[in-house]
C-alpha cells in the first residue's frame, strides 16, 4: 500500500511556523529490497544501485551501532557517547524534521491550517519552504557525504567510529529531507498544472460562445499553448500534449497517480492556536497538547519546543512589546 500523509501547519511566533507531517499507519508503505548492481542495464543504473547499496550498508551499521550504545552499560565509553549523540541529534532543524516525514510515494496529501489564516498563504508558505531548503539539504548531504568517505575506513576497524557514523547519518537525513522537498514540489506543481487546465477550459468556453480577447494579452497566449505554459499543461492534460514526447510523460505521471494537496480549514484549530495573538505572544505549552490531543500527534510538543527555541529563545517571553 503506499502512503497517505497529513501536514498540520501551526504558527509558533510571528513569521515562525511548524510543518508537522504524519502518516496513516495502515497506509505505511513496505521498504523493497534493493537490486543487486550488477542487474543495472546500464552504466547509469549500476552506478544509482551501487549507491542506494552502499547507503543500505551503512544505515544498517548505523544502527546497529546506535543499538549497542543504547544497551550500554552505565559510566561506561559507549554510554558517554549515546548521550552526546542524543544531545546533538537535538540540534536538527524542525524543518529538516518535517521534510524528513514526507515519503516519496504520495498518494494523498492534507494540509491542515487555521480558518483565520487564507489558504493561499499556506501554500505559499510551504512553497517557499521547499524550494530554499532543496538547494540546502542537496549541498549538505554532498559536503557530509565526502566527509564521510575517508571516515568509512574505521569501521573496518575495534576503534570506535562515531564520527563515521555521525557524518553517514547527516548524508542520509538530508538525502530523506530532500527527498521530501521533491515530493512536496511535484504535489503543487501538479496543483498548479490542474488549476492552469480548468483555467484554460474557461477561456475556451468563452471563445467559443464568440468572446474575443486582446491579440496580446495573457488569456490568448494561453489558448495558443505558448511555451511559458506548454510545461505545465502538458503535464496534466493529453488535450494539450501537443507531442509525442509529452504524451509519454503525461501517461508516465497518470501511472504514478500523481497528487494534489487537499486544503482543509480548521476552526477547531484556529480557536487553540489563535494566529493573531501569536504576533506577539509564542505559542505555550498548554495550548499544543490540546493540538495534539485534537490530531492525535504524541511527539507534537517536542517538535514545537525546538521551533519556539528557534523563533524566541529558550526562556520565550510571555509577551513581546513591538
Amino acid at each position: 500500500m503506499s502512503n497517505r500523509v497529513r501536514i498540520l501547519s501551526l504558527p509558533i511566533f510571528r513569521r515562525h511556523w511548524l510543518y508537522h507531517a504524519w502518516q496513516d499507519p495502515q497506509s505505511a508503505t513496505a521498504a523493497k529490497p534493493v537490486k543487486n548492481w550488477r542487474d543495472g542495464v546500464n552504466l547509469e543504473e549500476r552506478t544509482q544501485l551501487l549507491s542506494e547499496k552502499l547507503q543500505l550498508w551503512g544505515w544498517e551499521k548505523l544502527l546497529k551501532q546506535w543499538r549497542s550504545m543504547e544497551l550500554a552499560k552505565e559510566r561506561s565509553i559507549k554510554s558517554y557517547m549515546y548521550r552526546l549523540a542524543q544531545a546533538v541529534l537535538a540540534r536538527e532543524e524542525p524543518e529538516e524534521t518535517f521534510l524528513k516525514s514526507i515519503p516519496q510515494d504520495l498518494v494523498y496529501l492534507q494540509i491542515i491550517h487555521p480558518s483565520s489564516i487564507p489558504e493561499r498563504e499556506v501554500r505559499r508558505r510551504l512553497r517557499l519552504l521547499t524550494k530554499q531548503r532543496r538547494r540546502k539539504h542537496s549541498m549538505r548531504m554532498i559536503l557530509w557525504a565526502a566527509t564521510a568517505a575517508p571516515l568509512t575506513l574505521l569501521l573496518l576497524t575495534p576503534i570506535p567510529a562515531l564520527p563515521a557514523y555521525y557524518c553517514l547519518y547527516r548524508a542520509f537525513s538530508h538525502r530523506q529531507a530532500l527527498a521530501g522537498c521533491r515530493s512536496l514540489t511535484d504535489a503543487f506543481s501538479h496543483n498548479d498544472a490542474q488549476q492552469l487546465q480548468d483555467l484554460r477550459k474557461k477561456l475556451l468556453e468563452f471563445q467559443t460562445a464568440g468572446h474575443k480577447f486582446d491579440p496580446m494579452g495573457w488569456p490568448t497566449k494561453m489558448l495558443q499553448t505558448e511555451p511559458r505554459y506548454l510545461d505545465l499543461l502538458e503535464s496534466v492534460s493529453p488535450e494539450s500534449a501537443v507531442t509525442a514526447k509529452a504524451q509519454i510523460v503525461y501517461e508516465k505521471k497518470k501511472l504514478e497517480d500523481m497528487v494534489q494537496p487537499t486544503m482543509v480549514s480548521s476552526a477547531e484549530l484556529d480557536a487553540i492556536v489563535k494566529p493573531q495573538v501569536r504576533l506577539n505572544n509564542p505559542i505555550e505549552d498548554a495550548e499544543v497538547m490540546k493540538v495534539g490531543s485534537l490530531y492525535r500527534i504524541n511527539n507534537l510538543l517536542e517538535h514545537v519546543a525546538k521551533a519556539r527555541k528557534q523563533a524566541a529563545g529558550a526562556m520565550f517571553p510571555r509577551h513581546v512589546n513591538g
